[in-house]
């Protein structure tokens, strides 16, 4: 979910320049997701009041459902421990039978998608307050979060903004399950967050052998589109040397019902209008982001 637009005026990142280039041919796609879009049923047209907060819970909403084991555990471990017992129970986990201590797994397959939204709202909120935090030591960080919790204020404005948001949510929930849900698990199973490079790339989803970009807003200006080419074939081409192999890419746009899957090597081999070494431009890549990591924070997730 993370955006690579940049200010209007601005000169793009090196990386970015140098995907433009090594990449060119993007007029198919685009055409083709084009196509799809104006296939597809009408787009959802309700809006949640914060669209760029909305879609990460939405993200975390569909990794909840999709992993066998609690996703995001760094980000839980800060809540108290019974809150984060309790976190995971709403979402459908368990602690194993024979051993307290141990991993913590899925016991149910379909959780209510209100229950897992508001999970995957707190789960929104405190990822805030970690990154307003980053500059803390992990223990002060983690302490100033549990006595915000303690603030019957702070628990009101995250549950007012999840009510608000919920109409929207209905929405997306329904179209989800009415089969993408069920593409989405059929690729395997899901890693998330898939932490490229260092954490300097985050991608949403690894199903399995294949990427899966998630977009819940507009898609109206070809700009939008751009940054989402660079976005999954930035994934695509990190993610080997981080040992996660990948054999397709799928753009799911949510909000036009449209899923686009394309096995890797004929979506690079397109782009760039010939064969490639994807290894050999995934390491230029490598080196090239991060040469940029002093001026150019990692996306926040």
């Amino acid at each position: 979910m993370s955006s690579y637009l940049f200010r209007p005026g601005a000169e793009p990142p090196t990386s970015t320049r140098w995907l433009a280039h090594q990449f060119p041919n993007r007029g198919w796609l685009i055409a083709d997701l084009q196509r799809r879009i104006d296939r597809a049923p009408t787009p959802i047209a309700v809006c949640a009041p914060n669209p760029g907060r909305f879609g990460h819970t939405v993200e975390r909403v569909l990794a909840l459902d999709l992993c066998d084991r609690p996703p995001y555990p760094q980000l839980i471990a800060n809540l108290p421990e019974p809150g984060q017992q309790r976190l995971l129970a709403t979402a459908g986990y368990a602690p194993p039978t024979d051993a307290s201590d141990g991993p913590w797994h899925k016991t149910a397959e379909h959780i209510p998608g209100a229950r897992l939204f508001t999970v995957g709202s707190l789960l929104t909120v405190l990822d805030t307050a970690v990154h307003a935090l980053r500059l803390a030591a992990p223990d002060a960080a983690r302490a100033a979060i549990r006595a915000a919790l303690r603030h019957q204020e702070t628990l009101t404005a995250c549950a007012t903004g999840v009510r608000a948001a919920r109409p929207a949510f209905a929405a997306f929930w329904a179209s989800y399950t009415s089969g993408f849900q069920t593409a989405l698990r059929s690729y395997g199973p899901v890693t998330t967050p898939l932490e490229l490079l260092d954490g300097l790339r985050v991608a949403d989803f690894l199903a399995g052998t294949t990427i899966i970009e998630l977009k819940t807003g507009h898609l109206d200006d070809t700009n939008h589109l751009h940054a989402l080419i660079d976005q999954v074939l930035t994934y695509a081409l990190l993610a080997p040397a981080s040992g996660h192999p990948v054999t397709a890419i799928v753009m799911y746009l949510a909000r036009y019902r449209v899923m686009a899957r394309y096995p890797l090597d004929l979506f690079l081999s397109r782009l760039a209008g010939n064969p490639i070494d994807a290894a050999e431009a995934g390491c230029r890549l490598a080196a090239l982001i991060r040469a940029e990591r002093p001026t150019r924070r990692p996306a926040a997730h």
